[in-house]
């Protein structure tokens, strides 16, 4: 008990340090890291201290960026230290810069300016989009004049400065929903808001605005083109949120359905004080509901990883002695002997590596349908339409597509650059691919939007990547862990590797991963996620470590949800 007490004054000690205090509205205290893990449960009011009497400059701007921490009234602690004339024209909400408060640095520019140098860590757009950022210091000017005697910022750039520590008690990560150009799954967009008195409206605002830039080409939404919040606000009452929009016709009722339900699975459980929407559309209550067959959201695969022992394709068992072979498949598998598979919709197709390239395996076909036989491909990617992906290792740029009937589609354009691409994996709602890129000595992991056509054929990768998080060594392997979660894995040295593990549009965290790990696999959560070893165990976490599961086994295929 003691150890907790000092814990949770370590804490509150650190707030007073840092100038402000944070008092939980709800929730245990809990000692304050910069990860995900339990900082959306909190709502956080944040007290600051107004401008100090006869303050420096110095002493002002410091007081601002502390200020910036509260969202409270649009910010109105932080417009306290500004002129008020820059009071009206300073755009708080334009976009967020988190960056490493012990590498901030102040310079003194002139008389009436300072300089402050930060290095930046990720940065918010103003659509609440989370994205890492270039680690190359930033430098933010600030101005500064004297109003009856005190001095107060005169100019400032837009948006505000936030450090790591503080970054997730002033700001709460929230899921927006989109869908599959089909319309079959929901597909989730994370973004970030601060202030829980406006949670509702800024959520609102931005599913009404749209997926974000990287995602929108792999994606739908329900709500037409022209659609207003109006008003600009979204009440809530009795944990009932009102939606009221305006702008269109609004007169097709599948379009309302979809639109009620995109409200409801953004909405519901993710602002704390929201139990049910009702959707006000031109004035009139809407009473359409939700569609009868709803969209699936983060669609599972089995749980039974799909491995290879040389012998047997199928589905290692619980106990780790038994693998279940797939019928149609096992024994076409064993007979090619290859180094890597991937296994299509339905487990009905496999697509498979061996020293001839890439190839499919059919259930009820004798023979293979060879599809790319270039030299140094990776371990191809099965999407749910049935596509196969394929890349050489050392030409990431060189990506193409098969059908299921192994027609050629050509080479795709990507929107990543490397010297080397190590894995890719499609998403299991099939709008988005995963990859993994070695650069110099460093790896990193990106994320693309599938554009398809009316038949749900592959038409482009959206010319934006979602950057992940990157780390020294050499890219081995990634995999989704669920529908807006993924890791990778990465050998540092010689044997030794780090997994990384981040929410889309969130925070990565990184550990040592098992000593001479190869392969990486993912069931539907992060507790599921599975590593490969060069000996050939298959070993999962188990506390701080790693416990075998398995051994004998040569590769694990990813899978695609039933």
């Amino acid at each position: 008990m003691r150890r907790g007490v000092l814990a949770a004054s370590a804490v509150v000690l650190a707030l007073l340090l840092s100038g402000c205090v944070s008092i939980p509205s709800s929730g245990k205290v809990q000692q304050g890291e910069p990860a995900p893990t339990d900082a959306s449960s909190l709502d956080l009011d944040i007290l600051v201290d107004p401008p100090i009497v006869d303050g420096t400059q110095q002493e002002i701007l410091e007081g601002f960026l502390t200020a910036a921490l509260s969202p409270r009234g649009n910010y109105q602690a932080a417009k306290e230290y500004l002129t008020p004339t820059f009071r009206e024209e300073w755009q708080a909400d334009e976009s967020v810069t988190i960056d490493v408060l012990a590498d901030r640095e102040f310079e003194e520019v002139s008389d009436t300016e300072r300089r402050l140098v930060a290095t930046p860590a990720a940065s918010l757009g103003d659509n609440g989009q989370y994205e890492i950022a270039a680690t190359a210091p930033l430098d933010l000017n600030y101005r500064f004049e004297q109003i009856d005697g005190q001095w107060r910022i005169s100019s400032a750039p837009p948006g505000i400065v936030i450090d790591q520590a503080n970054f997730p008690q002033v700001f709460r990560e929230y899921t927006l929903y989109f869908y599959d150009p089909e319309y079959r799954y929901l597909v989730p967009d994370s973004r970030w808001f601060a202030g829980r008195d406006r949670a509702q409206t800024s959520v609102v605002q931005a599913l009404i605005a749209g997926p974000a830039e990287w995602l929108r080409p792999g994606v739908a939404t329900a709500f037409p083109e022209g659609t207003e919040l109006s008003p600009a606000a979204v009440p809530v009452s009795g944990r009932d949120a009102e939606v009221s929009l305006a702008g269109a016709a609004f007169d097709d009722l599948q379009a309302t359905q979809r639109m009620q339900l995109q409200l409801d699975e953004s909405l519901i459980g993710s602002v704390r004080n929201v139990g049910s929407v009702s959707l006000v559309l031109n004035g009139v209550e809407s009473d359409a509901g939700v569609p009868p067959n709803p969209p699936a959201r983060d669609p599972r695969v089995d749980p039974r990883p799909v491995v290879f022992d040389g012998e047997t394709l199928g589905y290692l068992s619980t106990s780790g002695d038994g693998i279940s072979p797939i019928d149609g498949l096992s024994e076409q598998v064993a007979r090619l002997a290859p180094d890597g598979a991937a296994i299509g919709p339905d487990a009905e197709t496999a697509a498979i590596l061996d020293d001839d390239g890439v190839s499919m395996v059919t259930v009820g076909d004798e023979e293979p349908l060879p599809l790319d036989p270039r030299e140094g491909l990776i371990t191809p990617a099965y999407d749910r339409a049935g596509i196969v992906w394929s890349v050489p290792a050392d030409k990431p740029t060189e990506l193409v597509w098969f059908t299921s009937d192994g027609q050629l589609s050509g080479r795709v354009e990507v929107p990543w650059s490397g010297s080397s691409i190590a894995a890719i994996e499609v998403s299991r709602d099939g709008t988005r691919m995963l990859a993994l890129l070695g650069d110099g000595t460093r790896t990193y992991f990106v994320v693309a939007a599938i554009e398809r056509d009316a038949d749900g054929v592959p038409v482009a990768l959206g010319n934006v990547v979602l950057r992940l998080a990157e780390v020294e060594g050499v890219p081995l392997d990634v995999a989704w862990i669920d529908g807006r979660s993924v890791a990778s894995l990465t050998r540092v040295g010689d044997d030794a590797t780090r997994l990384v593990t981040q929410d889309l549009g969130g925070f990565a965290s990184i550990r040592d991963g098992p000593v001479d790990g190869r392969q990486l696999d993912a069931g539907n959560s992060l507790r599921d996620v599975r590593v490969l070893t060069g000996s050939g165990s298959l070993v999962v976490q188990s506390g701080v470590g790693w416990q075998e599961r398995a051994k004998g086994i040569r590769f694990v295929a990813a899978q695609l949800p039933g």
